[in-house]
Order: C-alpha cells, then sequence, then structure tokens
C-alpha cells in the first residue's frame, strides 16, 4: 500500500483516490493525481473506513422447507432478522424469496 495515497490510524484507513470522467461515458481511477486530456475532468476523492469493517465476516445462510411441511407455515422475517443481529454483533440484511431464485 502506498504511504501517499493511505494513511492506516488505529480505529480507520483514510484512502486517496481520483477519479477521471470522460466526455464519452468513460470513467477511470487513479491512486496518484491523473494527467487528463480533453474530453476528461478528474476529481479528487477521499474514503475514510473503519479497520473493523474488514475484521466482520459476511455470513449467508440458506434455509430450505422440504415439500412435506404444510402450506400455512409463517416466517417472520423481521423478528429473525432481530435475532440474528443481536446474536451476531452485525446488521442483518434478510430476504426471503420463492423456489427458483438465488
Amino acid at each position: 500500500m502506498r504511504a501517499r495515497s493511505s494513511s492506516i490510524r488505529r480505529d480507520q484507513i483514510e484512502y486517496g483516490f481520483w477519479l477521471v470522467f470522460g466526455d464519452d461515458g468513460s470513467m477511470r481511477f487513479s491512486r496518484s493525481e491523473p494527467k487528463t486530456g480533453r474530453g476528461e475532468r478528474a476529481m479528487k476523492c477521499g474514503a475514510t473506513l473503519p479497520i473493523a469493517l474488514f475484521r466482520t465476516p459476511e455470513l449467508r445462510a440458506t434455509i430450505a422447507i422440504s415439500e412435506g411441511i404444510p402450506a400455512s407455515y409463517e416466517i417472520n422475517v423481521e423478528a429473525a432478522g432481530e435475532a440474528l443481529r443481536h446474536a451476531l454483533g452485525v446488521d442483518i440484511d434478510l430476504q426471503v424469496k420463492g423456489a427458483g431464485h438465488d
């Protein structure tokens, strides 16, 4: 990692970067100040991210209900998401999808 583009602090990382937009709809990224052409404009950007972001795993689960279960079951998505959030200590994006969806 280049020190001139990023700074690591105790609890966060500060990133410096440039986005270059072209009048033809193109876009490119650069860690250092870029050279721009006639139809391009550069924008200096910064992002500050907590170190904890890189230490929190992404968890995925799939729950399948077999066909032998009566059709009268009900899943309380909000309660399930809240229980997972409290148990894991991370925000949960819980979605219920019908059969055949990824």
